[in-house]
């Protein structure tokens, strides 16, 4: 997911951030075990927001840690979460987003991105097909194809296409959850994916501008150098998606999941805000200096 949704670990408390460590080597080890042994090949932190999420509706006896060993860490054991449906839901719903978003990269401007793509899908491709969840692909499927089709009209709208990749993560976040689960973990999905895509865009602003590369805000602010104003109106936008994240996450069933619940907010307060400080103005350094 773009490598944005992951915490400070300078904020969390030490038994916090290696069990937030733990659950990214859980995620790991069903990968391998659900989808393949090489799709763990593009695994990312960003998997474990949504692991997170997914283990509030299990069983807590469910959720144990052990020390292992893994090919990553041959020397020295590490606690690692062990299997169970959210970690294994979360790298069977990863191996999905991964294939059809390399499926789209095929189709990228970036030679390099094209190559890369080409040879990392078959592993994908059979990551897919393991984690036998049709409806959810065609859902993922779908809304990608959606996406790939405004950004060929050039759409000047930043948040159509960040609106269906909402869509895409709410699925992502609440597939076969039910009642108020299914509509809490949607919004929590559906917000986070409006944010990736902006904040993306966002950051890819230069970059696209001078390539000449589709950039919903390329198209917005006519190819022109960002200013102060422009970054502002950006960040105000992205901060209001955080804030709604927010008021989803207020509704999980956190009760006694105090580890969870301070990781995940740990993640939207501190650690999306500041992976967004590149769009930060003069005036927010002023404001800085006076605190």
């Amino acid at each position: 997911m773009f490598g944005y949704v992951k915490p400070v670990p300078a904020e969390l408390l030490v038994k916090e951030y290696e069990f937030y460590r733990a659950t990214y080597c859980g995620v790991c080890r069903s990968m391998k075990k659900c989808t393949g042994i090489f799709s763990n090949s593009l695994h990312t932190y960003d998997s474990v927001f949504l692991a997170l999420i997914r283990m509030l509706f299990i069983d807590k006896d469910k959720i144990k840690a052990k020390r292992k060993r893994c090919i990553s860490h041959p020397i020295r054991p590490r606690p690692m979460i062990e299997r169970n449906e959210a970690t294994d839901y979360t790298a069977c719903a990863f191996g999905i987003l991964t294939y059809y978003k390399l499926q789209d990269d095929l189709h990228d401007e970036g030679v390099l991105t094209r190559v890369a793509a080409a040879v990392i899908k078959p592993i994908f491709s059979a990551a897919k097909r393991r984690a036998k969840m049709e409806q959810l692909a065609t859902v993922v499927r779908d809304k990608l194809s959606a996406i790939s089709e405004l950004e060929g009209a050039r759409c000047r709208s930043v948040d159509e296409p960040a609106k269906l990749f909402g869509e895409i993560l709410g699925a992502i976040f609440c597939e076969g959850l039910d009642g108020d689960a299914k509509t809490v973990t949607y919004a929590c999905g559906y917000h986070l994916g409006k944010f990736i895509y902006s904040a993306d865009a966002a950051e890819d602003y230069e970059r696209d501008r001078k390539r000449g590369r589709y950039n919903p805000y390329v198209e917005l602010y006519d190819g022109a150098e960002l200013t102060d104003e422009n970054r502002q109106t950006i960040k105000c936008g992205l901060l209001l998606e955080c804030r709604q994240l927010e008021n989803a996450v207020n509704l999980l069933p956190f009760g006694t999941n105090a580890a969870i619940e301070n990781i995940i907010r740990n993640t939207i307060y501190l650690g999306l805000t500041k992976r967004i400080e590149f769009l930060n103005t003069e005036a927010d350094g002023k404001v800085s200096d006076e605190e």
